[in-house]
């Protein structure tokens, strides 16, 4: 029987990523486009999907869809799987749609979490099994705008916790106070920046997170942290509050992974060695191993 062909589409709320299958199961081609769920006019998913990929597009093809495409905002909803989760879970759940001329479209489901506290994630299990081990026992961190801390136990998604850290950093550069005094200008100093901020919560000089935040503006203020440095040391402050919050839920026993853009992965690498911890960067094509590993279970 002649393998179909396989496209897997990455589409988060932000960003378009697809990559186009060789027979082998290597990547011949990929695509990226600023055209996340939230850019898409009138819920019209499929006119997006034509335009970025229309010519990938063949009979008979699969085309494997995570992320934001698949919640309540995207094409189509697909229920979470609950914690823990393998692999093999995600594909059972999946929501299968025959297209024309043959074309199935497989919608994955998220990963869910009912207790201690109510959390969700839908793209980056996909990352997680991608670069975990199949009896692996490790932990995973995935930078973003919701952060991710994932503890990965003989293979499958144990449990993991959210953190609204890059999204509360735009929100504060961009509608706070704090905003106004910050400068668009960035270079080593910058970085110097984010590494004090860092230090200032690994070391507990820390008044607690609501006054960190705050200093950023009252050390403009009192000329004690230059402004093109404010932006640099508030990202310092929120990912060390992260991370000290994550170490103390996430106790590092196996491989610690960062898995995400390569700027921010490189972030958290930095601010993890201040805390003492050493971290592996994982693989950039994290989701495309993860559908590879998902493809060699017959789905």
């Amino acid at each position: 029987m002649t393998q179909r062909a396989r496209l897997v589409v990455d589409w988060g709320t932000s960003n378009f990523r697809c990559y186009r299958f060789a027979p082998d199961g290597t990547v011949a081609q990929t695509h990226q486009a600023a055209a996340g769920i939230l850019s898409v006019s009138d819920r019209d998913f499929a006119a997006v999907l034509q335009r970025e990929i229309g010519s990938w597009i063949s009979p008979d093809m699969d085309i494997f869809l995570s992320g934001m495409i698949t919640s309540r905002n995207g094409w189509i909803e697909t229920p979470y799987v609950e914690a823990p989760a393998r692999l093999a879970d995600l594909a059972r759940a999946a929501v299968v749609v025959e297209a024309d001329q043959g074309v199935r479209m497989h919608f994955l489901p998220g990963v869910a979490m009912h207790s201690p506290t109510p959390d969700v994630m839908r793209g980056e299990e996909i990352q997680v099994f991608g670069v975990v081990e199949e009896s692996e026992t490790a932990t995973v961190i995935l930078p973003g705008t919701h952060s991710k801390w994932v503890e990965v136990r003989d293979g499958a998604l144990q449990r993991f916790t959210s953190f609204m850290t890059g999204e509360v950093f735009g929100v504060l550069k961009t509608h706070s106070i704090l905003g106004r005094l910050m400068s668009d200008a960035s270079g080593e100093s910058d970085e110097q920046a984010f590494i004090d901020g860092v230090r200032q919560v690994s070391r507990h000089e820390t008044a607690g997170l609501l006054h960190d935040i705050f200093t950023t503006r009252s050390g403009v203020l009192l000329g004690q942290l230059p402004a093109q440095d404010s932006a640099g040391r508030l990202s310092g402050l929120l990912i060390g509050h992260e991370i000290r919050d994550g170490l103390a839920a996430y106790p590092v026993t196996g491989r610690l992974l960062i898995v995400g853009d390569a700027f921010l992965a490189r972030r958290y690498q930095r601010a993890l060695a201040e805390f003492g911890i050493a971290a592996e960067l994982g693989s950039p094509l994290a989701s495309v191993d993860g559908f590879s590993r998902l493809s060699a279970l017959g789905f």
